[in-house]
Formats: C-alpha cells, sequence, structure tokens
C-alpha cells in the first residue's frame, strides 16, 4: 500500500520532490503549494487524507505548529545542516569569484554556519548573517537583505526562505535562494515514510476496555451498546464487566469525538472505564486492568488508558479532547449546498473521514458509521462522487454470494 505524502512548501519546492521521487510506487505525494510560510495553517486546514505531512523548512513548520496539535498523523521537515550551506557557498563560488564579505545570508542555525566558516578557515572575512527567529515576519526577513545592498555592504543576499527570495528579486536585489540538497530531501522523505508506517502500526496495536458496572441496579447495556458502535468494538459481558476489543487507532480517534464523551457521561460515579493497548489481546487486557486499578486506587470518577509503552493517558475527559465539528466552516457550508446533505450529515462524513485508519471504505462501513441503511449510504456517496468529494477506486469481493461492492475514497479536508 501506497504511503500518501503531503508535501507543504513552494512551487520550486514541491515540484523538485516530485521529480525525485517520480520513479518511486511506494510512496505519493500531494502537494500543498504556499506563495508565504505562514499560509502553512490555511493549507493543512484544507489536507485532503494522507499519512504524513512534509514541510519544506522548519519556518512553515513553525507557523503551523499549533494548528499541527490537532492533525492525528504524524510530521516532518526537512532540517537544514551545514551541507546545505556548504553546497550553496560552492554553488556560488563555482558561478563567479564572491567575496564573503559582500554576501548576506540567512541560516536557522548559528551552529550550522559557524561550523561552514570554520572548515572554510574564514577568520576574518565573514559574511553578514541574520539567524532565523521562530514565526518570524518575512519582511523582517526581507528588510535585512535589503538593507545591507542599499548600504552596498553586499553584492549577494542568500537565503534560506523562497519568499524572501521572490521580494529581493521583485525589488531587484540580487538574491539566490539556498540549494537543499538532494540527498537531504530524500533522507526527509524516507524519514517521512516511516513515520506513516509506525503510526499506522501503532494504530493498530490492539486495545482492551473494561467498563466495571458498581451500581447493579442500573442497566447500562444501551450505553455500552453506543460505546462500542463509536470504538468499533467487539464487546462482551461477564458479572457486570463489561469488555471492549477494539484498536488504539480507534480508541484514540473516539475520545476526540463528543458522543463519546456524551455517553460516558451517564456512566460517571456508578461505572469505572479503562482502556489498555498492546502488541497480544493478554497485554492489552492486562494493561487495562492495571489502568483500572488505578482508578480503584485513586478514587478517580475520570478513566485513563495504559499505551503499550506503559504510559497513562489522562484522565478522559477533562483533558479537554474533544474536537467539535464546525458546520460554519466556509468549505462545509459549499459542500452542502452542492450536494444537498444538511450541514448535520456533512459534519458526520468529515468526523468518519477523520476517524477511519484507513482511507478505503465501502458503503456498509459507511453505513454502519452513519446508522443508517445501506441503500441511504448508497444515495449519500452517489451524492459526493457527483459532485467530486469522493470517488470510486476499486472493488471488494462479498463474503457471501452476490455482486463486488465498490470501494470508495473521501475527497475532502479532513482537518477543518
Amino acid at each position: 500500500m501506497k504511503i500518501k505524502i503531503a508535501v507543504i512548501g513552494s512551487t520550486d519546492f514541491c515540484e523538485r520532490t516530485r521529480q525525485l521521487t517520480s520513479a518511486r510506487t511506494d510512496i505519493e505525494l500531494n502537494s500543498y503549494v504556499y506563495e508565504e510560510p505562514q499560509q502553512a495553517p490555511d493549507l493543512i486546514r484544507s489536507l485532503t487524507p494522507c499519512d504524513v505531512l512534509f514541510f519544506s523548512g522548519s519556518l512553515p513548520y513553525l507557523y503551523a505548529k499549533e494548528t499541527l496539535e490537532n492533525i492525528p498523523i504524524p510530521s516532518v521537515y526537512l532540517k537544514q545542516d551545514e551541507t546545505e550551506i556548504a553546497i550553496t557557498l560552492l554553488h556560488l563560488a563555482l558561478q563567479r569569484p564572491q567575496d564573503l564579505k559582500r554576501l548576506s545570508i540567512d541560516v536557522r542555525s548559528k551552529q550550522n554556519i559557524e561550523s561552514v566558516l570554520k572548515d572554510l578557515n574564514c577568520t576574518t572575512e565573514r559574511p553578514f548573517v541574520h539567524i532565523l527567529q521562530d514565526n518570524e515576519p518575512i519582511q523582517a526577513i526581507v528588510a535585512f537583505h535589503k538593507q545591507l545592498a542599499l548600504q552596498q555592504k553586499t553584492d549577494m543576499a542568500i537565503t534560506s526562505v523562497h519568499a524572501v527570495h521572490e521580494q529581493l528579486h521583485q525589488q531587484n536585489i540580487p538574491a539566490m535562494k539556498m540549494i537543499d540538497p538532494e540527498s537531504s530531501i530524500l533522507r526527509t522523505i524516507e524519514l517521512a515514510k516511516q513515520q506513516a508506517i509506525l503510526h499506522k502500526s501503532n494504530a493498530a496495536q490492539i486495545a482492551v476496555g473494561i467498563v466495571k458496572n458498581n451500581d447493579f441496579s442500573l442497566d447500562i447495556t444501551p450505553t455500552i451498546e453506543k460505546m462500542a458502535s463509536i470504538l468499533q468494538a467487539h464487546w462482551e459481558e461477564k458479572k457486570q464487566t463489561f469488555t471492549f476489543f477494539t484498536t488504539m487507532g480507534n480508541v484514540e480517534q473516539a475520545l476526540k469525538r463528543n458522543d463519546f464523551l456524551s455517553a460516558y457521561q451517564p456512566l460517571e460515579g456508578k461505572a469505572e472505564l479503562a482502556f489498555g493497548c498492546g502488541e497480544t489481546i493478554v497485554e492489552a487486557t492486562e494493561n487495562a486492568q492495571f489502568a483500572l486499578d488505578f482508578i480503584q486506587q485513586n478514587d478517580d470518577h475520570s478513566f485513563y488508558m495504559l499505551d503499550s509503552d506503559k504510559k497513562m493517558h489522562g484522565p478522559f475527559p477533562e483533558t479537554g479532547v474533544a474536537i467539535e465539528m464546525k458546520v460554519n466552516d466556509p468549505a462545509l457550508v459549499a459542500m452542502a449546498e452542492k450536494t444537498k446533505l444538511s450541514p448535520a450529515n456533512v459534519s458526520k462524513l468529515l468526523s468518519f473521514s477523520h476517524f477511519r485508519q484507513t482511507k478505503q471504505f465501502t458503503a456498509h462501513d459507511l453505513a454502519l458509521y452513519l446508522n443508517v441503511s445501506r441503500r441511504t449510504a448508497e444515495r449519500t456517496l452517489k451524492k459526493l462522487v457527483d459532485f467530486n468529494y469522493a470517488k470510486i477506486i476499486g472493488e471488494e469481493m462479498a463474503y457471501k454470494q452476490g455482486r463486488p461492492r465498490s470501494l470508495y475514497e473521501l475527497n475532502l479536508p479532513i482537518y477543518l
């Protein structure tokens, strides 16, 4: 299965990464182009389903860092190092002889530029150096290079930021973009791929949830059934103790859903809930029991999850991890108007896309999630396909005799 990588960067960077990976069959790159790094957060909100984010540098990554807190997939960025700086200086020297002290350069790390200058034995002739700061305005970087050029102290500006390079050119100030080494790009793409595989592996770990009913006069079976549906879990009951069997990915996504937290509320103070994750059912059950014992020992009305690394997550729901789906977002409003689906159903579709660990699904999968008939789900999917919010990507053979079932993939922004 291909790993889908969302590349967030300038036009040149996205095109270069596409060219470098054009022969690869194990990954698929989807480009999200910005004119300035500050636009990175808005691009993230328009992402269609992917497995990992790849930023062209630390600046767009830092601008997007707050937005990334709500993104349930890993992200990486191309880190600037001594090789990038050295190759850029070498390229410039091969083009024409350059006096180092007549250069201005902006870099991410002071240590990197100092290491290169030391290796070049530059003790007296040094360029004008600007160290990029977190969330620094583009205009401040442009002003650094421009002022030195207008004062005739420099002949060339070298910048790490594509938008700065463009603005300097527009103002007729000689400038060149720092050269990203091919090896660094390919290495970071491989890192992105491995991070995505690791994330998928962790999400697929077995998860066990235990609900211990302390109020025998209370019938909590309807609540258990609702929670199991949201968790996409099989459940069983023994002596007023209910056990869910699902995956870690399903648990993590359920904990972000208001309907799951609302389903849990009637159990507060009347039942105890704990989750455990592991490579096997035995390990996951042991971790769930450990988390349950923790709750009982601390007389806590919250619930917790113990992962395979023995890290306790919680308390829930006090952590405030629930994600509210907005139906007033322009993209969702436009989708509702085109498809004639209600805003509530559009929100449910967005939640469905966000919730699933796999991108492919059938009408049956959607029907189960929305708690509607398969015929209703098929009508909904037809509207989505008609307006390019979904596409048919293949067929799945039925388990019993019958026609193959169509496989769908959503094509809509899932991180609004």
